[in-house]
């Protein structure tokens, strides 16, 4: 009989997010004896760290769902880049006209690897001033994409040391 375990100590919300192009991935190494997965890059130079930005929503969503051609996940992550600025531009812009592979990890340390080589995750975004005083100027940003597969969990204490 299987069992699902309840984990009472949960919190919401994402802790870090890294995407990186599919060239860069060299493969999803398969640990047969603790039955886990890890990633290995071929070079750390194209990584974008998204840094979380504190008292926001940073989320990510998958769902199951079944077309003509089959089952398919649909992979959203999505979240906040703070204030609208020519750096923080130059570095959207690169996102927006990639394919990304996406690795987030959320609040109870499980690492997500979203998109794959074949079929990787697109980057959209929405860029706002806001529209008082008060409201956030800032880029709310979304990783998504429909994958054959559901996300990869990934063996990774900390994701810096990827």
């Amino acid at each position: 009989m299987k069992e699902i375990n309840f984990d009472f100590n949960n919190i919401g919300g994402l802790a870090e997010i890294y995407a990186f192009p599919p060239s860069d991935l060299l493969r999803v190494r398969h640990d047969y004896l603790h039955d886990t997965d890890s990633v290995e890059l071929k070079t750390r130079d194209n990584i974008v760290a998204i840094p979380i930005y504190p008292d926001r929503s940073f989320s990510f969503t998958e769902q199951k769902s079944v077309d003509d051609g089959g089952d398919y996940w649909q992979v959203s992550i999505e979240g906040v880049i703070p204030k609208l600025r020519r750096d923080t531009n130059l570095v959207i812009e690169q996102l927006e006209r990639g394919e990304w592979l996406v690795l987030s990890q959320d609040h109870n340390g499980t690492v997500y690897l979203s998109g794959s080589v074949d079929v990787p995750l697109t980057f959209s975004c929405e860029k706002t001033t806001g529209d008082s005083y008060t409201a956030l100027n800032a880029s709310s940003f979304l990783f998504e994409g429909k994958q054959p597969a559901p996300s990869l969990v990934i063996d990774m204490d900390d994701l810096i040391n990827l």
